[in-house]
């Protein structure tokens, strides 16, 4: 509500929280008027939240925002500055404020102006964020693809890659929008997933995106989200219980889906996310050696006065590239 352009309607879901959010969220949609609550009848599932809101909104853009994060006071200024006729999704920057509350700003790797197709290829090899709430989206792209109900993980990076193949242009801008909150219990950072977790989300990706952005040139760059998204379950095993015999079969899932053609394809387009890969599936003690040492380092994760490392971060959320750190 601090925003400085007011043209705009606040849609809050709540998805059966337990926390006093929802009697909260009544007491201020009496105080503003272009504050709307929506009540899930059943806890559904962030995908599910995103959707009924997706239904009630009426304004020509869409924006997302996390209940543990803040929109910076010129987010829709900025946002819509960055608009034109033919761009139909801005991606801005991001401030991160880790949980000792050291903030680093961050963006994209891909900053300018990219028709949807080139956009499409740079969110596959992790050069455009894959995040929902860093960017402004013309609602119209949502008539031809939505979240996927039922994803455990990884629902954001699918939609973002079709949204992106959707649009005519999309601009990246390294304007810092959105304060992100790392928090031990949050969705992102706070839950170790199952290689069986990716497959809803993968599986929606496959059916919604077009057939030529996962052939010929758009091969390397598909094989590349792939490879990430399994790259990011290992990780996730690793930092939240390494050493469990559930992480190791964690692991070892991971290492057998990156296969080395994947591999091989995605060292093309992408070294950093090709050379961990490798490194995982040929050496995962060291592997995750280093990966511990990294977010020990970066985050603070096991040194004292901090949380036990057994709630950490997940995964860095601009290591490997730009985007990495996904819901």
């Amino acid at each position: 509500m601090a925003q400085t352009d007011p043209d705009f309607e606040l849609l809050v879901v709540d998805d059966c929280s337990t926390d006093g959010t929802l009697a909260l969220a009544r007491s201020l949609e009496e105080e503003f008027d272009n504050l709307t609550v929506i009540a899930m009848p059943a806890n559904s599932g962030v995908s599910a939240a995103r959707n009924a809101g997706l239904d009630a909104a009426r304004g020509a853009w869409i924006s997302f925002i996390d209940s543990d994060d803040q929109y910076l006071p010129a987010f829709l200024d900025t946002m819509h500055a960055a608009t034109a006729p033919d761009v139909d999704v801005v991606v801005g920057g991001r401030i991160v404020v880790q949980p000792d509350g050291t903030e680093a700003t961050t963006a994209s790797r891909a900053l300018g102006e990219f028709d949807g197709a080139e956009a499409c290829r740079l969110a596959m090899c992790d050069e455009l964020t894959p995040f929902p709430w860093d960017k402004l989206i013309r609602h119209e792209l949502f008539d031809k693809v939505r979240f996927a109900k039922g994803a455990a993980r990884f629902e954001d990076m699918a939609t973002n890659i079709v949204l992106h193949s959707l649009a005519r242009r999309v601009r990246s801008i390294s304007t810092p929008v959105y304060r992100y909150h790392i928090m031990d219990g949050s969705l992102t950072w706070g839950r170790v997933p199952t290689v069986a977790d990716t497959t809803v989300a993968l599986n929606h990706l496959d059916q919604h995106l077009e057939r030529r952005f996962k052939e010929g040139r758009y091969r390397a760059p598909y094989d590349c989200m792939r490879t990430l998204v399994f790259l990011l379950v290992a990780q996730s095993a690793i930092a939240r219980g390494n050493g469990t015999a559930a992480t190791a079969l964690t692991v070892a899932e991971c290492r057998r889906d990156i296969s080395w053609q994947m591999l091989i394809r995605t060292l093309a387009v992408h070294k950093v996310i090709g050379t961990g890969a490798a490194l995982l599936k040929l050496a995962p003690a060291v592997y995750s050696y280093l990966y511990l040492r990294h977010i020990r380092a970066t985050y603070g994760v096991g040194k004292p006065g901090t949380r036990s490392p057994q709630v950490p971060p997940a995964t860095p959320p601009a290591d490997p590239g730009s985007g990495s750190g996904i819901d």
